[in-house]
């Protein structure tokens, strides 16, 4: 599958929803790892409910898999990130309902251009994205404790950004500030559904992403001439 672009061209199953629905040819179910059938491109590995007293085992029967292009799952810590680091062409990971209290570093997944995040419960920061150098589409949905961007502003070559929090509940607690968004100069396209704490509706950091594509945002953010500063700025803006 040809990952590039993966929300502009609304890739995944339920766009713009990148976290719901099944991708084309998903194998799940596997407990042993070795048993993961030849040819499995996209290969998803939900954590089992605690009273099924099921595990996944053989992870290293993983390991230099050239066929894996996608892993979904809910848990991940060092050794998984170890095997996954040796398939040679994994461009997409899905990390969901997960309760961890921090996650390890992603950096020596080298390969990764699309990063999915949703319903993560516990962990209050996300420096584990940094040096994610290859990462073209970061999309993150439900991250309870979502408070500081900065992480992000060091994935220079990130074309496509969706960022969302509170689900059913609104737009959830508010982040620090917008400004990391500022130096993402490759941005085509960002779905920016968060606030900013101290009620901070300043946009002037999105007036340097001369690239930018597509933009969906809080009304509260167009207010007061904004939008028509965007429409001058952004040339390319496609509403």
């Amino acid at each position: 599958m040809d990952w590039n672009n993966y929300l502009s061209e609304e890739k995944c199953p339920s766009p713009p929803n990148a976290h719901l629905g099944v991708l084309e040819g998903e194998v799940w179910g596997h407990w042993d790892l070795s048993q993961v059938p030849k040819g499995t491109k996209i290969l998803s590995l939900p954590t089992p409910l605690k009273r099924t007293k099921l595990s996944y085992s053989n992870w290293n029967a993983l390991r230099n898999n050239d066929e894996i292009e996608a892993i979904k799952l809910g848990y991940i810590d060092e050794e998984r990130i170890d095997v996954l680091s040796s398939l040679p062409n994994l461009k997409y990971l899905q990390i969901h309902c997960n309760s961890q209290d921090n996650i390890p570093d992603l950096f020596p997944l080298k390969t990764l251009q699309v990063l999915v995040l949703a319903y993560i419960t516990r962990i209050d920061n996300i420096e584990f994205l940094k040096r994610l150098s290859n990462l073209k589409t970061l999309y993150i949905c439900d991250l309870n404790h979502l408070y500081d961007l900065s992480p992000i502003a060091e994935l220079s070559g990130l074309q496509e950004l969706f960022l969302s929090n509170g689900g059913m509940s609104g737009v959830g607690k508010p982040v620090k500030s917008m400004e990391p968004l500022s130096r993402l100069l490759e941005l085509e396209y960002l779905h920016f559904g968060v606030t900013v704490e101290n009620r901070n509706y300043d946009i002037s950091s999105l007036l340097h992403l001369k690239r930018l594509k597509h933009l969906s945002i809080l009304p509260r953010f167009l207010k007061k001439g904004n939008e028509e500063k965007l429409k001058e700025m952004l040339p390319l803006l496609n509403w």
